[in-house]
C-alpha cells in the first residue's frame, strides 16, 4: 500500500493494543453455549471424562504450538493459559495474542473430536470467546490459579448433587430448590446420606480440574562403556490433576512459577473488559496464520488457489449468517474484513467477545466447510487464524479502509502472477524477485503480455479484485389461495467481485445507510 492515498487508514488509524510489560499474561478461553452444545451432544452429566480429556488434549497441543506458555489450567469448558512473564509473542499486541489462541484451540477442538467421540458426529459447530488479563506480580498469579480451582470445586460439588437429585426423580426446578443456600458440608452430607457417594472419593478430573505444564523427567539417553545408563533431565509436556490452591505444588515445581504466598481474594478487580467506543463502525479483519506454509503444505495452485478463494467466501457468508450486525465483508487471498453497523451492541460492544468469537466461528466454518471445496484433501495441519479490530468513526473512512484493502489486492495479485508465471518459465524465485524488483503496474502488465501473452485484466475478477460478501433484496412469487400471486422479500447472502468505487456503493445504499461519502 505504498505511496497510497488510502495509506493513512492504517497509519491513523490501525493502533495495536500492546500489553504491560513484566506482566504475567493470561489468556481464558471459554466455550460459548456450551450448555446447548452439551446437550445436542448428549454429554453425561455432572460430568463427561471424554469431553474434558478432549479439552485437556487441546490445552496440550496449545502447550506444544506455543513455547511461551508455560501452566494451564482447565475445567468444564474453560481454560486458562499462563505467558512466562517477560514473553515477546506477537510484541505482546493483544488482538494477535487473543484471536491467535482461540482459533488454534478451537481447531484442534474440531481435530480432535473423532479421538474421544468416535461414534458421535459434531451435530453444531463447537465455538469458544476469550479474554487476556493481566496479573503484575506471581502472587497474583497464584492467586487467579487458586481462584480458579475454587470454582472448580464449588460448582463440581453443586453439580454433582444437582444432577444426583434429579437422577433420583427430582424435577431441575425441585433440585434448585433443594440445594439453594446450603453449604459445602451440607452437600457433602447429602450425598453421602441420600446416595453413598463420598464426595472425595469423587475422580480428581472432577473434583480439582487439570493442569498442563512442562515437569523435568529423567530419561536415558544411552548407556556408558559398562552398560550403565547415561540419564539426562528433559521437559515433558505432563496432565495432572491436582491442588494448586496450596503451596506443596509449586514447592515441587518452582521452575513452573517462583513460590509466593497464596492467596486468591480480589484477583477479580484485574480483569477489564475493554469497550469499544459508541457510533463508529467496527472492523475484525481475520487472516491465516502462517498462510504461505499453510498453502505449500496443502498443494494450494499459484499464484491463485480458486478453491481456497471460493472457501473463504463460504466461511464469511456463514460469518453473515451467524452475525446479523455484519453488514459487509471483504476478502482476498488469505484475509477476510468483516464491517459491523456503527450501533451493534454485539456482546455489550466487548472488544475481546468480538474479536474471538468472530475468529474461533471463522475457523470453525473453515474447517467444516474444507471438504466440500478439497474432497481429495485431508487438513494436514489444523489452520489457525489471527485477528484485528479496528474503529472507523465516519462512514467515508471505513470506505476508505475497503478501498485501501482492494488497492493490496491488486498490488499483491499483480505482483504474484508476474512472480509465479516467471517461476513456472524456469527462473528461480530469486531471479524472478530480482527482475520485479522496483517495477511499477504498468512494468509488470507488460512483462505478462510481452512475455506469457497474458492481458492481466482478463484475469478472473476473483483474482484481481477480491470478493464482496453482503445481502442482497430478493423477491420471489407466492401463490395466495383464491388470490393472484403476490411477491414477497427476502434478503439473500450473496458473493460479488466488483470495484468499491463511489458507483458500487451508490447501487447499494442500504449496506451501509447514510452513505455521506457519495459527495465526496
Amino acid at each position: 500500500m505504498a505511496n497510497s492515498e488510502y495509506e493513512y487508514v492504517k497509519r491513523e488509524f490501525e493502533l495495536d493494543s500492546l500489553l504491560p510489560p513484566s506482566n504475567w499474561i493470561v489468556v481464558r478461553i471459554d466455550g460459548c453455549h456450551f450448555h446447548r452444545f452439551s446437550k445436542i451432544h448428549t454429554f453425561e452429566k455432572p460430568n463427561d471424562e471424554r469431553a474434558l480429556r478432549l479439552m485437556n488434549a487441546c490445552a496440550t497441543s496449545m502447550l506444544k504450538k506455543f513455547p511461551d506458555i508455560v501452566f494451564a489450567y482447565g475445567v468444564s469448558d474453560e481454560y486458562s493459559f499462563v505467558f512466562r512473564e517477560e514473553t515477546e509473542f506477537y510484541q505482546r499486541r493483544e488482538s494477535k495474542i487473543l484471536s491467535l489462541c482461540v482459533s488454534y484451540f478451537t481447531s484442534v477442538y474440531v481435530m480432535k473430536w473423532k479421538d474421544f467421540f468416535p461414534n458421535k458426529e459434531l451435530k453444531e459447530p463447537p465455538y469458544f470467546d476469550g479474554r487476556v488479563v493481566c496479573y503484575p506480580n506471581l502472587k497474583t498469579i497464584r492467586d487467579y490459579l487458586a481462584w480458579r480451582q475454587v470454582d472448580c470445586h464449588i460448582n463440581n460439588q453443586y453439580n454433582t448433587c444437582f444432577w444426583s437429585l434429579v437422577k433420583s426423580g427430582k424435577t431441575e426446578k425441585e433440585a434448585q430448590q433443594a440445594l439453594k443456600g446450603t453449604f459445602s458440608k451440607y452437600k457433602n452430607e447429602l450425598l453421602s446420606q441420600q446416595f453413598q457417594i463420598n464426595y472425595d472419593d469423587e475422580p480428581a478430573i472432577f473434583r480439582k480440574g487439570s493442569c498442563v505444564y512442562r515437569d523435568k523427567v529423567e530419561t536415558m539417553v544411552k548407556t556408558d562403556r559398562c552398560g550403565n545408563p547415561i540419564k539426562r533431565t528433559r521437559l515433558v509436556i505432563t496432565n495432572a490433576n491436582v491442588d494448586i490452591i496450596g503451596p506443596e505444588f509449586w514447592e515441587k515445581h518452582p521452575y513452573i512459577l517462583r513460590e509466593e504466598k497464596c492467596r486468591y481474594e480480589n484477583v477479580k478487580k484485574f480483569d477489564i473488559n475493554h469497550r469499544l467506543p459508541p457510533c463508529n463502525w467496527t472492523v475484525v479483519r481475520i487472516d491465516i496464520c502462517k498462510f504461505e506454509q499453510f498453502s505449500l503444505i496443502h498443494s494450494f495452485d499459484k499464484p491463485n488457489d480458486e478453491a481456497a478463494l471460493r472457501l473463504m467466501n463460504a466461511s464469511a457468508s456463514l460469518m453473515m449468517e451467524s452475525f446479523p450486525d455484519i453488514v459487509f465483508g471483504y476478502g482476498f487471498s488469505n484475509e477476510y474484513s468483516f464491517v459491523f453497523q456503527d450501533k451493534t451492541e454485539l456482546y455489550q460492544r466487548q472488544e475481546s467477545l468480538i474479536l474471538s468469537s468472530c475468529t474461533s466461528r471463522f475457523t470453525l466454518f473453515y474447517m467444516m466447510k474444507w471438504k466440500d471445496f478439497f474432497p481429495n484433501k485431508d487438513l494436514v495441519e489444523p489452520p489457525h487464524f489471527e485477528a484485528e479490530l479496528l474503529c472507523y468513526p465516519k462512514q467515508k473512512i471505513l470506505c476508505d479502509y475497503l478501498s485501501s484493502r482492494q488497492a493490496e489486492c491488486h498490488t499483491t495479485n499483480q505482483y504474484n502472477t508476474c512472480f509465479w508465471m516467471l517461476v513456472k518459465s524456469g527462473k528461480s524465485e530469486n531471479e524472478a524477485r530480482e527482475i520485479l524488483k522496483g517495477t511499477l503496474s504498468k512494468d509488470k502488465n507488460e512483462l505478462l503480455f510481452q512475455q506469457f501473452h497474458l492481458n492481466y485484466n482478463n484475469e478472473p475478477a476473483v483474482f484481481r479484485k477480491g470478493s464482496c460478501t453482503y445481502r442482497q433484496k430478493v423477491e420471489e412469487s407466492a401463490d395466495a389461495e383464491g388470490r393472484e400471486n403476490t411477491t414477497r422479500e427476502r434478503w439473500d447472502v450473496i458473493v460479488a467481485h466488483a470495484d468499491m468505487g463511489t458507483e458500487f456503493w451508490r447501487k447499494h445504499p442500504y449496506i451501509l445507510r447514510k452513505l455521506d461519502l457519495l459527495g465526496r
